[in-house]
């Protein structure tokens, strides 16, 4: 099998006999549309455009697959495959730029579910004509949400739907096609996930500070009975129910932009105590930073160290307008919504300067190398992660596949000059915190360059930093052997600095 070939995102057949998926393996920059019939054992291309295509739900019969096109995180399409040799066409209009994401056919196949910003502000759950491409709005009273997506049963006579509510998920189930609210039991304050229907029974997870996304079963319409669980978690003997939970804060940035973050505390803390902070800096840069079950975060904080993770300008979960707000010329925007974190710790009375840690990976790690050239004076450490430092070189090195969707987001290399304005490698003089450098040596996605370029220039310089390469890891660190001695290390490193 070719390593650089990528398979994702399955779509099954409602019968099980055959399921669609996307893959790179006809051209590297481009992610084509297959089928895979379990009955013959054949393979074979279904959709074979440039772009990133993916499939999202087979009809009834199996003679038509809804496809989605993604451009960038606020420009995608639908369009449907006919596999009996009618071609394919655009259910979604192609002439206004709005962010499509499928969820599947209506019951009588005439209509197609989708999530949208169309003509909003938010992602809305609406309902396309197949054959005009008429879109409708549906559920108006959830319009101040973003809806983070939706599940039908095999039957098309029901739907759960899953609202971001300030980085928190909550759930709703409707019957269809008359979207009528059906009840459901008491759901933990969390993310649910995980969707499944199973006859009468619905299957879902949830994660929070205390819950590792263990699953659950439910009995449709009988709210009063109890879910049953059917995992637990391992935990090795660590009472996962003394784990501290976030609060939802906001804090100003420097244009009065109004910034959500989660704010998670040691045990025993009392308030007006100064004590060592971590920023944490979210990847994508569309993510967004969810209160899950995050152990690092309690490790962090069971070492006395409190923890800040903002959603800066740039995230989603909060309407395509903030989503856009980092685009391209407008990306140091964010950069600097990092750095009102940081100040805002220092004005409430958490922590002070040169006791305050930047930590990120990926995206999340060019924030740290750029706040800390921002703002050296406030930051006592870093730490970045696999993280981009030079983004034309980042951009000429990362897989194909992944270039034109990153220039969408941070500028084409056809623009040398900015994207130069925003690498903060060519900023480094300006740093006086001692930084981690961590990487994995097979990164596909941020090429290792960009940690040893990084490395290099502050050991130039003189500036105090680490070098840490996994020779065994991509990007991130997924092996447990390697985690454990990255947040030792990482801890070791922050107490030297911080405390």
């Amino acid at each position: 099998m070719d390593p650089d070939t990528v398979f994702s995102t399955v779509a099954w057949m409602r019968d099980s006999t055959a399921f669609a998926y996307r893959a790179n393996k006809h051209s590297k920059a481009d992610f084509h549309v297959w089928l895979y019939d379990l009955e013959d054992n054949t393979d074979r291309p279904i959709l074979e455009r440039s772009g990133y295509w993916y499939p999202i739900d087979f009809n009834k019969s199996g003679s038509r697959l809804l496809v989605g096109q993604y451009i960038s995180a606020s420009e995608s399409y639908v369009w449907e495959v006919s596999l009996i040799g009618e071609g394919i066409r655009a259910v979604t209009s192609l002439e206004d730029k709005w962010s499509y994401g499928g969820v599947g056919y209506a019951q009588d196949e005439t209509k197609v579910y989708l999530v949208s910003d169309y003509h909003s502000d938010r992602n809305r759950l609406v309902e396309a004509d197949v054959q005009t491409g008429g879109i409708s709005a549906l559920l108006p009273q959830l319009a101040q949400y973003e809806i983070d997506g939706a599940t039908m049963n095999k039957e098309r006579s029901l739907m759960a739907v899953r609202l971001n509510v300030d980085g928190y998920s909550k759930l709703k189930l409707y019957s269809l096609p008359d979207f009528k609210e059906q009840p459901l039991p008491e759901i933990p304050l969390g993310l649910v996930g995980n969707i499944q229907f199973q006859g009468n029974q619905l299957l879902y997870s949830l994660n929070n500070a205390r819950a590792p996304g263990l699953i659950y079963k439910w009995p449709i319409g009988q709210p009063s009975v109890k879910p049953v669980a059917l995992t637990e978690a391992e935990t090795r003997g660590v009472d996962v129910s003394e784990f501290q939970m976030p609060k939802l804060i906001r804090y100003a940035s420097f244009d009065g932009l109004e910034i959500p973050a989660f704010l998670y505390l040691p045990p025993g803390h009392q308030a007006g105590t100064r004590i060592p902070f971590i920023v944490s800096y979210h990847g994508g840069p569309e993510g967004q930073y969810r209160p899950r079950f995050a152990p690092v975060y309690q490790f962090f904080l069971s070492r006395g160290f409190g923890v800040l993770a903002p959603n800066v300008r740039g995230s989603s979960g909060y309407g395509t307008r903030y989503l856009e707000m980092d685009n391209y010329r407008n990306r140091m925007k964010s950069v600097r919504d990092g750095v009102a974190a940081a100040k805002w710790l220092i004005d409430q009375g958490y922590s002070e300067p040169r006791r305050i840690a930047a930590f990120g990976g990926s995206y999340g790690g060019f924030m740290v190398v750029a706040v800390i050239t921002e703002a050296p004076d406030i930051f006592g450490a870093a730490c970045d992660v696999v993280g981009i430092v030079n983004f034309k070189t980042f951009l000429e090195r990362t897989k194909v596949y992944r270039r034109k969707l990153r220039e969408a987001e941070y500028g084409p290399l056809s623009d040398p000059k900015f994207l130069k304005s925003i690498s903060p490698i060519y900023l480094v003089n300006r740093v006086n915190t001692p930084v981690l450098i961590a990487h994995g040596k097979n990164d596909p996605r941020v090429p290792i360059q960009e940690a040893r370029q990084l490395y290099d220039a502050l050991k130039k310089r003189n500036k105090p930093c680490e070098l840490l390469v996994f020779d065994d890891e991509g990007h991130g660190f997924r092996k447990e052997k390697n985690r454990v001695v990255f947040y030792t290390r990482l801890v070791d490193f922050f107490s030297k600095y911080l405390k």
